[in-house]
């Protein structure tokens, strides 16, 4: 090997190791999370109200498009049913939330080193049914879904996060809660 092959070599591996270090450097842009939502269903019909309170896992696929802007990719499946109240009176009909999923546009900002505030705006497909004595009810409907939350980073790659979400609301119907979930950027 030549002295001019031997110092190619040498600039070829300074270049490919300085390009491996700048990678290691950069942020992840994507991540998931995975949590728990505890969601409050009301209906209201002039002097009546219907409540319902079923749990849901959610499921969160995000990239980072921009330091302070991600798009997501949502989906909220049961994880139980409660029974419906009128007027807060048992009525023997389970609720539940059978699946939600959509997409959301999720603005945020660092506040501090390890904690980044954010809202969410988007559309979900909620599937909600009813149940009573072997009978059952469901119905799908789609419409716009936002929320607020707050992570907070435990390390560079992983973080817990609270949030509010209003999954829907429309026609004197809504679904909303409050979630806690893990995330992880990868």
């Amino acid at each position: 090997m030549t002295f001019a092959h031997q110092a190619l070599a040498a600039a070829l591996f300074s270049l490919v190791a300085a390009g491996a270090h700048a990678q290691a450097q950069v942020p992840s842009k994507m991540y998931a999370e995975y949590g728990y939502a505890a969601i409050n269903l009301d209906a209201t019909s002039g002097s009546n109200t219907i409540k319902a309170g079923p749990g849901a896992l959610t499921g969160v696929i995000g990239y980072q498009l921009h330091p302070n802007v991600a798009v997501e990719g949502f989906l909220g499946l049961s994880l139980g049913k409660d029974e419906a109240k009128l007027n807060g009176a048992a009525t023997g009909v389970n609720a539940k939330i059978d699946s939600s999923y959509g997409f959301f546009i999720k603005p945020g900002f660092m506040v501090s080193e390890g904690v980044e505030l954010f809202a969410r705006l988007g559309y979900l497909r909620t599937k909600l049914s009813f149940s009573a004595g072997g009978l059952s009810l469901s119905d799908s409907d789609t419409g716009v879904a936002y929320g607020l939350g707050a992570n907070l980073n435990l390390t560079k790659t992983s973080y817990l996060q609270a949030n509010w979400m209003n999954y829907y609301k429309e026609d004197g119907a809504k679904a909303q809660g409050v979630a806690l979930a893990y995330g992880v950027r990868f």
